[in-house]
């Protein structure tokens, strides 16, 4: 599994050739440098963001390691956007993350200096991070250790996977090295092959974590009062932090959540929970199930209900 200051450099790399596909690539610096810090306490591009820029901090929950890369352009912006969004995953949800990507994408990843008198702020972001991670970390109410260490195994069965295939790969590469020049079909299939092989290895892990995310996502929508004892309220918490680790577990394996509402019906991606024929007008309402996007392929559609647009006397479009 590639660690965030790896991610960093590719998305630095993106950013030259692919500006549109860049919102992904923060999503997922967002989601690794959250996975480190909570199973590492350390995160090799908080080191290094902090060796090139805020060199006299000190956390109290994680640690700073020496950064083993460099980069000759300005990495000050990028390091503010990327802890603002860290903290607003620790104190709200990816979502919010996002917004924080849309508010500063036109300057992100593409060496701008950080402002002056936004130097402070940053301080004070890390202190945040620091301070939200301790939480995060010591609340009782927060998920066993059990589901972390479970990730933890997923991340490492995944990237051994990775390895044993990167070792065949190479081994075929060698052999056919001498005539390379006239098998550009043939490396083209050996690509297609590795990711239909990385697609099994994490597909099924996946299945199952979404089918937890049902189960939390039901129980949370049947139990919404609000004058619950303290022990309901603690089982409530207790599930939504535990649906949140499902969703960012999911971001980090590349998938895809499908839950957004206030957007057009889009066959592919969503099913109608009533046998209703929706006009091309119709709209999501509320997600019902949330569907799932893996690797470009829909693995379950959303299941969902819609609304149709008023005409123009005042009822719904047919």
């Amino acid at each position: 599994m590639s660690n965030s200051l790896e991610i960093y450099k590719e998305t630095l790399d993106a950013a030259q050739n692919n500006p549109a596909g860049l919102k992904n690539y923060y999503l997922q610096l967002v989601t690794t440098v959250f996975y480190e810090l909570i199973t590492n306490k350390t995160s090799p591009l908080i080191s290094f963001f902090c060796q090139m820029n805020i060199q006299n901090f000190t956390p109290k929950n994680f640690q700073l390691q020496p950064a083993q890369i460099g980069f000759n352009r300005q990495t000050s912006f990028d390091m503010y956007v990327i802890i603002f969004g860290f903290n607003v995953v620790i104190y709200e949800n990816l979502d919010s993350a996002l917004k924080v990507y849309e508010i500063y994408k036109q300057n992100i990843f593409r060496g701008v200096p950080l402002q002056e008198n936004y130097f402070q702020t940053l301080i004070k972001n890390l202190a945040a991070l620091d301070e939200g991670l301790g939480k995060f970390l010591k609340n009782p109410d927060d998920p066993d250790k059990d589901f972390l260490q479970n990730l933890n195994a997923l991340s490492e069965n995944r990237h051994a996977a990775d390895e044993k295939i990167i070792a065949e790969i190479k081994k075929i590469q060698l052999a056919l090295q001498e005539e390379l020049p006239r098998l550009q079909g043939t490396l083209k299939t050996i690509s297609d092959i590795r990711d239909g092989i990385d697609f099994k290895v994490t597909a099924e892990p996946i299945n199952q974590l979404i089918q937890l995310f049902d189960k939390l996502h039901e129980t949370l929508q049947r139990h919404p009062q609000a004058d619950a004892q303290k022990g309901y309220e603690i089982l409530l918490r207790r599930c939504k932090n535990f649906s949140r680790f499902i969703e960012q577990a999911l971001a980090m394996l590349g998938a895809q959540l499908i839950k957004e509402i206030n957007i057009p019906l889009n066959p592919d991606m969503h099913e109608i929970s009533d046998a209703v024929h929706p006009s091309a007008q119709a709209k999501v309402s509320k997600i019902l199930r949330v569907g799932l996007i893996y690797k470009g392929q829909i693995l379950r559609k959303a299941e969902v209900e819609i609304v149709e647009p008023e005409n123009f006397f005042g009822g719904k479009s047919s």
